[in-house]
């Protein structure tokens, strides 16, 4: 039996549907049995704590899509909760980003050796280094005698992930709330969906990571490692292995490390959105080593993004519009960008909007980022600004901002320092490099004549 088989896809759907089922009851006795508007609150955030953890539960339990839509709930909101137990319920899911069932060795072997060419291996460690909802990594040896990354899909997981899409959009509209989103709940379902489908296409991936490898090759920096599309299939991904420390070990180092990894991750991911209008759409710790050299070696390239011109610039605009107080303007863009509807909020709401919302770019000078701002920035971000009609982003620039906050809750991990609103202006503005690290970038540049 398939994992698309209708049966298969009941049994998942009814797993999900449990969940929900309970949030709903949940709630709704919850809200029954408070007496004043302040136990209801209280009742209601309690519910949303109980629902993320059944939520966790489930999803994390199951390979495929539930889990990456559980991982995205983590920061985009699409009104399953009463706003004020957004950050709470969000911050439960986050667990969600590191954890995976992972396949014994003897499931994952016949579709290495059906998808790679006979004999590409002399060794293949059957302990995984890593685990994620859609497959696993391996160590191995080529023939030839080069340490390589063998990622291989699940058996099975893309009729699970399929099944899984099915369900999901039916039971997220019956479990949000009436409230309004500051996204477009259908368009943003749509755009999960076909990242995650997009994250099924290793030879896309392969692709896109050959690109990215190519363009940073020799960075000072930044490592992104080549992968081996001769040994690789449509369901395996070979690409040089990285030797490196997990980006964790980054937290209690020196002020000095952490403050330049910080910085190596704000130029890497959120440099990609507004300098090349490409970025990579899953930033978290299981993607990034601490190589012993100094660089940061960045991993997984299944949600590559690309924004095109356009996109790219209207993000620019908007920031420039930000920085200089410019609300008319702000308000212009996004109208023009169908984020507006109807009167909407106010250029001043809008300002003030995204200045708590992406405080590190519009703020001068040197700051640390910390987890408490993060979470602030967060409830702030996936809220709209006003009453119905809210801010809308398009379901591209949602994933643009996820991508960003995402990255921010990395370096608040770190709490790293650095003038973010400096770098932010070489992207943007033009400005020349404003640190040691930017200067190096330059340069590099320079001799490779980009």
């Amino acid at each position: 039996m398939t994992q698309d088989d209708p049966s298969t896809r009941l049994r998942r759907g009814a797993k999900l549907g449990g969940a929900v089922a309970r949030q709903a009851v949940d709630r709704t006795v919850a809200r029954a049995r408070a007496r004043t508007p302040e136990e209801r609150t209280a009742a209601e955030e309690q519910a949303a704590l109980r629902a993320a953890d059944r939520l966790v539960a489930v999803l994390g339990s199951m390979r495929g899509a539930a889990m990456k839509v559980g991982q995205a709930l983590a920061t985009v909101d699409l009104g399953l909760v009463p706003e004020h137990a957004l950050p709470a319920f969000q911050e439960k899911l986050t667990a969600l980003t590191d954890r995976a069932p992972g396949a014994a060795f003897s499931e994952v072997l016949p579709v290495i050796e059906a998808d790679c060419p006979r004999g590409a291996f002399a060794d293949i460690d059957p302990e995984p280094i890593a685990a994620a909802s859609i497959g696993q990594v391996h160590r191995g040896i080529t023939a030839d005698g080069r340490a390589v990354a063998i990622k291989v899909q699940y058996p099975g997981v893309d009729g699970a992930i399929r099944a899984d899409l099915k369900n999901l959009a039916l039971l997220l509209t019956v479990w949000r709330g009436r409230r309004a989103s500051a996204v477009r709940t259908e368009a943003v379902l749509a755009e999960i969906s076909e990242t995650i489908l997009a994250e099924l296409d290793y030879p896309g991936e392969c692709r896109a990571q050959f690109g990215v490898a190519r363009r940073y090759a020799g960075h000072p920096f930044v490592r992104v490692p080549a992968p081996l599309p001769e040994l690789s299939g449509p369901r395996v991904l070979v690409t040089e292995f990285v030797d490196g420390a997990r980006f964790g070990t980054l937290e209690s180092a020196p002020r000095q490390v952490r403050d330049r990894a910080g910085e190596i991750l704000h130029r890497f991911y959120v440099g990609g959105v507004f300098r090349d209008g490409e970025f990579c759409g899953d930033p978290h710790a299981g993607n990034v080593l601490a190589c012993d050299d100094g660089r940061l070696a960045f991993l997984d390239y299944g949600l590559y993004k690309t924004l095109g011109p356009e996109s790219a610039a209207f993000e620019r605009e908007c920031f420039r519009a930000a920085v200089a107080d410019r609300g008319d303007d702000l308000v212009a863009l996004l109208r023009a960008a169908g984020a507006l509807r109807g009167d909407g909020p106010g250029a001043d709401t809008l300002l003030r909007y995204f200045r708590l919302s992406a405080p590190w770019h519009l703020r001068p000078g040197p700051a640390t980022i910390t987890p408490a701002e993060v979470k602030r920035a967060v409830a702030v971000a996936t809220s709209p600004p006003e009453a119905d009609p809210p801010l809308r982003l398009p379901a591209a620039h949602t994933f643009s901002r996820r991508a960003e906050l995402l990255t921010f809750g990395m370096i608040g991990g770190l709490e790293a320092t650095a003038d973010w609103h400096g770098i932010c202006r070489e992207w943007i503005h033009g400005d020349p490099p404003s640190t040691d690290l930017g200067r190096e970038h330059a340069a590099w540049l320079a001799r490779c004549g980009g």
